[in-house]
């Protein structure tokens, strides 16, 4: 198995995470792991990958700028939210030009914060674990894709279908936002692309997506994302170091259920990482990413840091 091949094996078919910021803290990392692109497929080859991710985000920020609760009458405050998220995923390449993902998160989150009542701050907190949105997407190379040195390019389209709930209430039966809950509700249409290749040792990635909601549910409906990520990855004996940079926009939400003043921005983050071999046919791999630039719309939750822990099968 050589080099190119086991980085594929470590970093499988994960499409499209979701924003890192949102007015009430809802999360995924926005780390790109589809960097199978860069390898040749086989044909009939399975892999399965078990993701888990920790965003802590605790930090009110408004602009660039961070900033501290308000405590105007009447709003509420948010306090922090803390998201761990196992996302699996299996893909299966039917030939050495089509590949086809199904993701399926499971969303772990707490959340915190204080609506300023008349008679003083109220504290409100909701701790569910649930399925969230699941995805479909299908990669096609339109490379000479049994290439194993050459450039490989191709699109990526699928959908994320409403399967995360929108009804979750904390224990005092209050109803959690919607930008916190783990579905979004609508069934959205996602397009993109992607290229990579290699120089000397060095393998190189680039990809670009576009997510947009065609249905919604409740008078809610989740802002366009656009995402472009560029990566490397380099041999250090058997274990690969990682390196990426993440790109994302997105859109204000909108619906009378929703916070559009609150919601979306444009962020930029440095994602560092290693792969480690176990055995011939999975690896571990590890990233970490570094917030390089965050600008919210409103005020909204941010984090400082976040990071992902990975374990691909190949079968």
């Amino acid at each position: 198995m050589n080099s190119t091949w086991q980085t594929g094996l470590a970093l499988p078919l994960l499409l499209l995470p979701m924003a890192a910021a949102a007015s009430c803290g809802s999360a995924f990392c926005t780390i790109n792991t589809d960097w199978d692109t860069q390898t040749p497929w086989q044909d009939n080859a399975t892999r399965l990958d078990l993701r888990m991710e920790m965003i802590h985000q605790n930090q009110l920020r408004s602009g660039t700028d961070k900033t501290t609760a308000a405590g105007v009458t009447g709003e509420h405050d948010e306090i922090k939210t803390l998201n761990r998220n196992m996302v699996a995923s299996v893909s299966h390449a039917f030939s050495s030009s089509l590949g086809v993902t199904l993701q399926a998160p499971l969303v772990s989150r707490d959340h915190s914060h204080v609506f300023n009542g008349v008679g003083g701050p109220e504290p409100e907190s909701w701790n569910f674990t649930r399925l969230g949105d699941v995805r479909v997407l299908t990669h096609l190379r339109l490379d000479d894709a049994q290439s194993a040195h050459g450039q490989a390019y191709g699109l990526i389209g699928g959908v994320k279908l409403p399967t995360g709930s929108t009804k979750v209430r904390n224990a005092d039966g209050e109803l959690a936002e919607r930008s916190l809950q783990p579905g979004s509700g609508s069934t959205d249409v996602i397009a993109g692309g992607f290229v990579s290749g290699h120089l000397a040792q060095t393998g190189w990635h680039t990809q670009m997506n576009w997510q947009h909601a065609v249905s919604e549910r409740q008078d809610y409906r989740p802002g366009d994302q656009v995402s472009l990520d560029a990566g490397v990855t380099y041999p250090l004996g058997a274990v690969h170091a990682l390196a990426q940079i993440n790109l994302l926009w997105r859109g204000h939400d909108s619906g009378s259920n929703a916070e559009p003043a609150d919601s979306g921005g444009k962020y930029v983050y440095f994602s560092p990482g290693l792969a480690v071999p176990v055995g011939h046919n999975a690896q571990i791999y590890g990233l970490v990413q570094l917030p390089l630039y965050q600008n919210v719309n409103g005020t909204q939750l941010t984090a400082d840091w976040a990071a992902t822990l990975g374990l691909t099968m190949h079968f």
